[in-house]
């Protein structure tokens, strides 16, 4: 199998230390690398590129963080997720990619711009874990199927639920990793998959390792509040990336 041209070889280099990075340091923000790549190569070829980085990112992740995870929460949001997931799989098969990239990345916005209301809807949620659960659970899981951007829905949940910092990204890890490896097997039925990026990926594998290690050391070296501020402000970058990808 050939390698892709110089520089598509180099912007995935890039973003294989970047799904390292954020694997390592915030696992939530998956949206950035997956929009990018979205704006690159054409987007049902992006789904799939982005899958395998990220699955090469959750086996640094998990390794470095499942101690970490919010374990019980991870339980009570496995069913309204896989349903999600299910869902997910049909509309992939179904709608236009681009009119869905676009509909999540303008949600996403609407999530983030929801912030100041943090206080009130942690009320909410605290007094309705249900319904809170099982809706972003459901949300994520179709997210992440149909775009690969679970992450800023994820993340405003684990922001409501006050998680510090080290268990935001535990319970994010293990997450991703579940997710991604239960869509894999849809991706492969729907040909998501493309055969000639193969040789590529498997040359920058390792960069996604190197980039995991810085993220846990910024992870360390970030205060709680500057980790909040930025994965609601890189948030609102990965919506803004996905509709201009998706216009």
């Amino acid at each position: 199998m050939e390698l892709l041209p110089l520089n598509d070889l180099l912007f995935l280099a890039a973003m294989a230390l970047g799904t390292g990075f954020i694997k390592g340091g915030m696992p939530s923000l998956g949206p950035l690398v997956a929009a990018t790549i979205a704006l690159w190569f054409p987007s049902r070829d992006a789904l799939g590129i982005s899958l395998v980085l990220f699955l090469i990112g959750d086996s640094a992740a998990v390794r470095m963080y499942w101690r970490q995870a919010n374990w019980q929460e991870l339980r009570k949001m496995l069913l309204p997720v896989v349903a999600g997931i299910m869902a997910g799989a049909v509309v992939l098969g179904r709608l236009d990619n681009r009119a869905l990239g676009l509909t999540i990345g303008v949600m996403v916005l609407l999530l983030v711009a929801m912030e100041p209301l943090r206080p009130a809807i942690t009320r909410w949620a605290l007094a309705h874990p249900d319904v809170a659960r099982t809706g972003s659970g459901s949300l994520a899981g179709l997210a992440t199927t149909i775009s690969n951007s679970a992450g800023p829905i994820l993340s405003i949940y684990f922001l409501v639920l006050n998680l510090d910092k080290r268990t935001f990204v535990g319970t994010a890890s293990v997450f991703f990793a579940f997710a991604n490896a239960a869509k894999l097997p849809i991706f492969i039925v729907q040909g998501v998959f493309q055969p000639h990026y193969a040789a590529s990926l498997a040359l920058v594998a390792v960069l996604v390792y190197a980039g995991a290690f810085g993220g846990r050391k910024f992870l360390d070296w970030i205060s709680q509040t500057w980790f909040n501020r930025i994965v609601l402000a890189l948030t609102a970058v990965a919506g803004v990336l996905l509709i201009i990808n998706n216009w």
